[in-house]
């Protein structure tokens, strides 16, 4: 039971933490009650504060109805008395005076002092129901005002020798001093001051964080990306604020991002306007001593015009795979993805590039799984990936060894590896291999041309088609290591 009630307390809780309109509608509830239970706890203070004494003239006008009332039951009563007789009573001389009328208004009976002789019935009966309705107004009366009491007068119907009459009695009377207590104000005032106050402190927290969030916005808006407001709560300012955080992050990691493409394009301008103008400086140079004569024999001429001409195919591979690259990084690449045999597709390229391979004493090795892999993917592409890191493997292999190619299936991916002996690498050179226009150390390499794209290139193609590409050196063995999704099937 009890920890039912806990469980119910907490959802309560949490759920106030969580909305701010449940917060707002428990604060106004809580600040209305602390407002009544102070203007209830003052009340006291103020009691005496607006007393004032009245004249309370109900007790003497209700004496007087009744006197009139026990009249009228005397003379129904006693009949051996003549009505007259019974006005002169002492008790009824004294206190009232009293006319007995017929309905016309003729004043048939009247106590002593009493000068009427004709009335008006109607107008008398209505003055004194409208006495009755208002009679409030008279009944309180200020101290001050006691003098101008009026007389009170009462009727009843009476039968008299079987005659229907009617008797009106009127008197003064007698009032009662009595002290009156009005509500003051001041209790109510203090309840909305108690609300007000009570409000304004328990909103305060709230109000200082909107304030922060107002501040933050203003910070952002000038620029100040990195600047972040305090979470606080759970409700939906802390989710504005958590956004609005979120929205200066994206704006700070795009701009980022914005300036790291401009670096780049400006180091891209650089970087291909060098490697541009080395051979292109070598052609012209060639070029020049040619158009110039300045050979010796038809030997040396053929060897200027081979050097030109390897430098129009290192100038040509260059912008060519800049063009790629570019294409592939800057553009909106439309893959033909299709179902493609790994194995067949690294078997074909291994047997185009064994001759290359001999020249420098190499051999493939290939370490392949008896069943077929498929994956999905653009076939030319990824055609262009396996020819770069099988050529790059057989350019910065050490003479007479192997590149080994291996191939296995790994839950729902293909793993790709390519291998084989190197000089050491760094781990910043592995680092910095998928960058472009890197090249390592050229004096530890045979091969000093290339366009450092490359393995940029290879990069790029392979996250297009969903996969991962990392190098990894150990025991003086570089391997590239491709990931792709693989699709089952058959060759």
């Amino acid at each position: 039971m009890i920890r039912t009630f806990k469980k119910i307390i907490y959802k309560i809780v949490r759920g106030v933490q969580q909305s701010i309109r449940v917060q707002l509608i428990t604060t106004f509830a809580f600040c209305i009650l602390l407002g009544v239970i102070g203007g209830w706890a003052s009340s006291p203070l103020f009691q005496g504060a607006n007393k004032h004494a009245v004249i309370d003239y109900s007790s003497g006008m209700r004496g007087i109805d009744t006197t009139a009332e026990r009249l009228v039951g005397v003379i129904t009563r006693e009949s051996t008395f003549h009505v007259q007789e019974i006005l002169e009573w002492p008790e009824y001389q004294r206190t009232l005076k009293v006319l007995i009328v017929d309905e016309g208004g003729k004043v048939v009976y009247k106590t002593k002092g009493a000068q009427e002789e004709q009335i008006n019935l109607h107008s008398t009966i209505r003055n004194i129901m409208s006495f009755k309705i208002n009679r409030s107004s008279y009944e309180d009366q200020d101290v001050i005002h006691e003098s101008k009491r009026k007389e009170f007068t009462t009727f009843y119907p009476v039968t008299i020798q079987e005659k229907n009459m009617y008797l009106i009695a009127s008197g003064i009377p007698q009032g009662d001093i009595i002290e009156v207590q009005n509500d003051s104000p001041l209790p109510f005032l203090i309840g909305f001051v108690v609300f007000l106050a009570s409000f304004f402190y328990i909103t305060k927290r709230k109000m200082k964080q909107i304030e922060a969030m107002a501040e933050g916005v203003k910070e952002i808006a000038k620029g100040n990306l990195a600047y972040r407001i305090e979470e606080k709560g759970k409700d939906e300012m802390a989710l504005l604020t958590e956004n609005i955080n979120h929205m200066a992050e994206e704006l700070f990691s795009n701009i980022e991002k914005e300036r790291r493409i401009e670096k780049q394009k400006n180091e891209l301008i650089t970087n291909v306007s060098h490697d541009l103008r080395t051979p292109l400086t070598s052609i012209m140079g060639y070029l020049r001593l040619l158009r110039d004569g300045k050979y010796e024999d038809k030997e040396q001429y053929d060897e200027y015009v081979r050097i030109a001409f390897s430098k129009s195919e290192q100038l040509k591979n260059l912008i060519e795979d800049l063009f790629e690259y570019t294409k592939l990084t800057n553009e909106k690449i439309i893959l033909e993805k299709q179902e493609v045999c790994i194995n067949e597709l690294l078997d074909q390229l291994i047997e185009e590039l064994v001759p290359q391979a001999e020249e420098h004493g190499l051999s493939f090795v290939k370490e392949f799984p008896e069943d077929r892999l498929y994956a999905s993917l653009d076939s030319e592409k990824m055609v262009r990936v396996f020819d770069n890191l099988l050529m790059n493997a057989i350019k910065y292999s050490k003479d007479e060894g192997e590149i080994i190619v291996s191939l296995q299936r790994e839950r729902r991916n293909i793993r790709i590896s390519i291998a084989n002996e190197s000089e050491e690498f760094t781990k910043e050179e592995l680092e910095n291999l998928f960058e472009r226009f890197y090249k390592k150390d050229q004096s530890r390499s045979r091969v000093s041309e290339g366009s450092g794209l490359g393995l940029a290139i290879a990069k790029s193609i392979v996250e297009l088609e969903g996969g991962e590409i990392r190098a990894e050196y150990a025991d003086g063995i570089v391997r590239f290591i491709i990931v792709l999704p693989v699709v089952a099937g058959e060759c």
